[in-house]
């Protein structure tokens, strides 16, 4: 997700920042919340494990840094919890310990605490694996589990045949952002040298300190992620995205 370089009709003039209404299904008006299962996807038992993990509710039962082991074994199973069972260098990537390694539920749970702990991937492989072990693991029967349904299957079969739409093709040069459905963050201009300038002159977010060259480069480019980042021997480094594909389209150049 970052910064995207469309050709648009010269007279294109969608607002900035207004997500293009060719990316957004209109269909989507007739998919609500599942009011059975409150659009967790879980039936009643499963979802309660699941409110649990966190405990926002405040009832005392949080148990996101009190796994099981049969909790743990499942994350690994599921090739997660790299932090223990691989090494990671910028030559080979993650690469398996040799000899293998199983971390315990005692060493997790201490690790979740003080790191950036679970994500939501581990949160549902865990929810899965306890509501199993104690014989209640389900999914909601209204949605299937999808936490969401149709007010008519006309709804979601229309849904199913919308194909999105870009915007008018030409040659404008303009820059989009691709964390949203998709959205200009510029005017149309008649160049890159232009276009450029302006990104230079209106600085935003993270790539407010981005010259005007590293933009030209980004710019022939075509795209750029939000941010790059690197480990170094003093541990870890930020780049822009926008410099970062500026020094590889200067290296392909």
């Amino acid at each position: 997700m970052g910064r995207e370089v469309k050709r648009v009709d010269l007279g294109f003039d969608w607002p900035i920042d207004k997500v293009w209404q060719g990316y957004l299904d209109p269909n989507l008006s007739h998919l609500h919340e599942c009011s059975a299962c409150k659009g967790s996807g879980y039936n009643e038992a499963t979802a309660r494990l699941a409110d649990d993990w966190y405990d926002f509710a405040r009832t005392g039962r949080k148990w996101c840094y009190a796994l099981t082991q049969h909790e743990v074994d499942a994350l690994v199973e599921h090739h997660r919890l790299y932090d223990f069972t691989h090494t990671w260098t910028e030559e080979n990537g993650w690469q398996p310990k040799d000899p293998p390694i199983h971390p315990t539920a005692e060493q997790v749970n201490a690790w979740a605490q003080v790191r950036f702990g679970h994500d939501v991937i581990n949160r549902g492989i865990c929810v899965q694996a306890r509501a199993e072990k104690m014989g209640v693991y389900g999914l909601c029967e209204t949605c299937d589990g999808e936490g969401r349904v149709w007010d008519s299957p006309e709804a979601e079969a229309a849904s199913a045949a919308w194909n999105e739409t870009g915007p008018p093709a030409g040659e404008g040069w303009q820059m989009w952002e691709t964390v949203s459905e998709g959205s200009p963050v510029s005017p149309v201009f008649a160049t890159p040298e232009e276009l450029a300038r302006w990104l230079t002159e209106n600085p935003r977010g993270v790539t407010a300190d981005a010259t005007y060259e590293q933009w030209l480069g980004m710019i022939h480019q075509g795209w750029a992620v939000s941010l790059v980042t690197h480990v170094t021997n003093g541990g870890m480094a930020i780049q822009s995205g926008v410099a970062a594909a500026a020094e590889m389209a200067g290296e392909t150049d």
